[in-house]
This record gives structure tokens, sequence and C-alpha cells, in this order.
């Protein structure tokens, strides 16, 4: 009679106690890893965004300064359109410069510069302007005028009488810049109009500025005798559960 020898059988797998501990690791686990990922991940996120706003603001705000502090002398004025003075106008000039005479009997006259710089060619110049409301009632301003052309160092002069500067300063102006707010939240840049004419309706070229703008707002002091003009400009940007504010002062030395 033959006997069998048993052989010790592997046993493979886990009991259910095993696999209930395992699931209850992972879960524990995961409770505990998952939050800190997820709030590492919105942490980037909000920082991307934020870092996003802040370049959009910083790069809007310094064009709009840069173009202020070489406005047209006293063009600058405020006004409303969707919210409190969100919107700003001036004179765009492009050179600046000094003449030593005026002359002609009659329109055109011819004004001599005496820096020996070339004055460029431009729709207007503007000769001792001393308030907003004279730059913007062209074609009837006592200070702006049409150019009839450029040749070397001297301008001549569209005007109904001939223009006087006590200080002699003049400058080249392309016309209208106004920034303005609209209701989607876009910052809008418009030029390309006369002064006196409506910026919505006759501007050639209107480019967003920066979008996703909650509010702007805007308030000009003008200058004095011993201080200089201040335009101030409030922002605040939206965009990805993101607020930001932005505050910006503009010292505009332009004088007529």
């Amino acid at each position: 009679m033959l006997l069998q020898q048993s052989r010790p059988t592997s046993e493979n797998g886990f009991t259910l106690i095993e696999l209930v501990i395992s699931i209850v690791l992972v879960g524990i686990i995961a409770g505990i890893i998952g939050p800190i990922i997820f709030y590492g991940t919105e942490g980037y996120r909000q920082q991307v965004t934020r870092k996003e706003l802040v370049s959009r603001a910083r790069l809007a705000l310094e064009r709009m300064s840069r173009e202020m502090r070489e406005s047209v002398p006293n063009t600058v004025r405020v006004s409303t359109t969707n919210q409190s003075n969100d919107t700003v106008e001036f004179g765009h000039a492009v050179f600046f410069s000094h003449y030593n005479s005026i002359t002609g009997g009659s329109s055109p006259y011819t004004l001599n510069d005496d820096t020996g710089l070339t004055p460029p060619s431009t729709s207007f110049i503007v000769i001792y302007n001393v308030s907003p409301d004279d730059f913007y009632a062209y074609p009837s301003s006592p200070s702006t005028f049409q150019v009839a052309g450029v040749s070397g160092s001297q301008v001549s002069i569209n005007a109904s009488s001939k223009p006087h500067s006590s200080t002699k300063r003049y400058q080249m102006c392309t016309g209208g810049i106004t920034y303005s707010r609209n209701n989607s939240g876009e910052l809008i840049r418009y030029s390309g109009y006369d002064p006196g004419q409506a910026h919505e309706t006759s501007a050639s070229d209107q480019d967003i500025l920066i979008d996703h703008v909650s509010s702007i707002q805007f308030q000009y002091t003008a200058g004095t005798l011993s201080n200089t003009a201040l335009l101030t400009i409030v922002l605040q940007v939206s965009a990805g559960g993101e607020t930001m504010n932005f505050h910006q002062e503009v010292h505009i030395r332009n004088v007529p």
C-alpha cells in the first residue's frame, strides 16, 4: 500500500480584514494628502492670476501716465461716462518747442522755430493754451490751430488772427486722446479725432488697454504757481476670483 505525502499549499491573496484595513489606510492618506494638493494647486493658480493682474495693471498705468505727462498744457479734463469720473481726456502733444517770431499779415501765418529742431508734420499746433475750454473749442479755439504745412523750422498756421504767446512756447498736437471704461469692464483708448469732437463717435482708433476693470476713477487737480498739476488714478481689476487695487499719481509739469 502506497502512502501519498501531503504537500503544503501556498495561500495567496488578502483576507477580508486585511482588505478593509488597506481601504481605511488609503482613505486616511488620501484625506490628508488631497487637501494639501488641492490648496497647493489653488494657491499657485491664485498667485499666477495675481501676477498677471499686477503686470497688466502696471503696464496700463504706465502707458496712461507717460502719455499724460506729454499732454498739451491745460487740456486734461475728467468726466463721467458709466461710473463716476471714469473718463479722462487730453490733447496729445508729440513735440514741445520754442519760437522767436510769428510772421505774416494774414492767414496762413508763419511760426519760426528758434531751437534748430525740425517740427514734425501734425494736424494741429497749440500756442498758449490756458484752459481745457480753449483747447476743446476748436475750430473756434483761441489757442489751437490747424497746421497748413511744415517746412524746415517753419510752421504755417491757419488762424483767424495772429497767435501769440508771452513765453513763445508751442506744441505740435495730433488731436485728442480719451481713456474711458465701458460697460464690459474694458478700459478703451480712443484716439484719432479732432479737439472738440466726441471721442465715442469720431475716434478713428479704439483700442482695449486693459480688460477685467471693475472700476476706475480719475481725479484732476489743476496746477498753480507753486504746485504742478496732479492726476490721480484709482484702478480696480478683478479676474479668477481675485481683486486688486492700484493707486497712481501723475505729476503734469507742462506749462503753456
